[in-house]
């Protein structure tokens, strides 16, 4: 089904008033410039292949990039409001290597924003194009679950997707619509969203969202949303690969040679026979202590597939068979309470807060990977501390994901498979590493942010943190796992900004 023109004739035809007057009347035009200038180093860090069977730490990674953005914005009308924003970006792969290409300065040009927002009324607007979408102000790095990740597999993002900007881009940009209504009284703003998928794979899938926020108290803000994530997907065969690689399937009756036990996640004998629990491309791979394989694949008089026993011929079925799918129910909710509104302290104080944010990254569990909710459940606490201006901002963020498995995307990327990322596709080596706690260094991520304003236009912001740090290489793709995966694992990030 082609949902852009669908979602395209649709708005058409649902806001006839928006079509062009005979002459139309601009107002607010404004042209912005704002130019930064990142430095910094991964103190300590690790840079790893595709799919995580090897790496190369790095220490003292010295950090560098330049971007600037042009920005021209007007008012039509009184009603159509509109942002169109290019800008370029010098940057340099990473890592280097014995190569020309990798020790050459780049230049990426790009849009910053395309948008345009028609208000129906003073609470009721409807935006559309490229454009950032933000719902929780408190959030300068970690949170922003709800667009910003992926479910299945299980991978959260820091910075731009993309990894084209590495510091104060915590929101998710994309090409989509968003109408929002806020409430009489402005306590409460409803957004309904459709964004088309711009930055991972699969491509372009539309996911319908929906974020309430709202003000119960004057010091108490509060917000939730939820996600149908790749629901309207470009092609079903992509969002719900069909291939074998993609499918889970029980064997009963399976020789008990050790059979890979996805309960405990690794080889154990199940007796004189068992359930065979695996992906389907694995079942043959199995062989007895002299090599051979313990069954053959085959298929029966209706095409379906079968397995013959080595040892006597029998014939062994799938009792049970299970495709993975991108496509997933995600939910948030956050809270924040304002300190220093609370108590009363003037604003000199600088800004006093405490909030945190909750996501459940698919409500629905699969078979054989996600079994288990609270592997997809990623807690963020933060605090803002006031400085009595010394500093403009000053926060801490902490967040907390049980995911067992690498926080790695190669798979999802490279292979358009929603499943985990295991080291080399060996699930022996994976329950090594895992037994061996690689996967728990980094359950736990930080973030601490100041900024100060130096003059009217000129800011200064410094960022030191583990957490979901992504660089690119030569051919700009990010890296598939963050630079900082172990528990000592750091870098800094100094930026000067200025604006105009």
């Amino acid at each position: 089904m082609n949902y852009t023109f669908f979602a395209v004739a649709l708005f058409a035809a649902a806001t006839p008033s928006m079509a062009a007057p005979a002459e139309t009347r601009i107002s607010d035009r404004n042209i912005s410039v704002t130019a930064f200038v990142d430095a910094g180093q991964v103190i300590h860090g690790s840079l790893v292949n595709g799919d995580g069977s090897n790496s190369q730490k790095v220490e003292n990674l010295f950090l560098n990039r330049d971007g600037v953005a042009l920005t021209y914005s007007a008012t039509a009308n009184e009603k159509l409001h509109i942002n169109i924003g290019v800008g370029g970006l010098f940057w340099k792969p990473v890592p280097e290597a014995n190569d020309a290409a990798t020790k050459r300065i780049n230049f990426g040009p790009g849009i910053s924003e395309a948008s345009a927002r028609y208000s129906f009324t003073d609470r009721a607007s409807l935006k559309f194009g490229f454009f950032g979408y933000k719902y929780n102000p408190d959030a300068v790095n970690l949170g922003e679950y709800l667009l910003r990740s992926e479910a299945y597999p299980t991978v959260i993002q820091t910075g731009s997707m993309g990894g084209w900007v590495w510091m104060n881009s915590n929101e998710y940009k994309s090409m989509g619509t968003q109408f929002s209504w806020t409430s009489p009284g402005g306590n409460w703003r409803h957004d309904f969203l459709l964004f088309s998928e711009f930055n991972q794979a699969p491509l372009f899938d539309f996911s319908p969202s929906y974020v309430v926020t709202g003000k119960v108290h004057k010091a108490v803000e509060v917000g939730a949303g939820v996600s149908l994530h790749r629901w309207l997907p470009i092609r079903n065969s992509v969002e719900s690969p069909r291939g074998a690689s993609n499918t889970y399937v029980e064997v009963d009756d399976f020789p008990a040679y050790g059979v890979w036990d996805p309960n405990d996640l690794v080889f154990t004998p199940v007796g004189d026979s068992g359930t065979l629990k695996d992906i389907q491309t694995r079942v043959t791979t199995y062989t007895d202590t002299n090599g051979v394989p313990i069954v053959t694949q085959s298929t029966d008089a209706a095409g379906r597939t079968i397995y013959i026993r080595s040892d006597n011929g029998d014939t062994l079925r799938i009792s049970n068979r299970h495709r993975f799918t991108f496509k997933a129910v995600k939910v948030m909710g956050r809270a924040s309470l304002d300190l220093g509104t609370l108590l009363d302290l003037p604003s000199s104080t600088g800004p006093f807060k405490v909030f945190g944010e909750i996501a459940l990254l698919g409500v629905e569990n699969q078979p054989y990977f996600f079994k288990n909710r609270t592997e997809r459940m990623p807690v963020m606490l933060g605090v803002d501390i006031p400085t009595f201006g010394v500093l403009d901002l000053l926060t801490f963020q902490v967040e907390y994901l049980n995911n067992p498995y690498p926080d790695n995307n190669y798979q999802q990327f490279s292979q358009n498979l929603p499943q985990p990322t295991l080291a080399g596709d060996d699930p022996l080596d994976y329950a090594a590493r895992r037994d061996a706690g690689q996967y728990k260094d980094d359950d736990l991520k930080w973030s601490a942010q100041l900024k100060k304003s130096v003059v009217a236009g000129l800011d200064i912001y410094l960022q030191v943190a583990n957490d979901h740090f992504r660089v690119q290489d030569v051919t700009a793709q990010p890296s598939f796992m963050p630079l900082t995966q172990d528990k000592n694992d750091w870098y800094y990030m100094l930026r000067f900004q200025w604006s105009l």
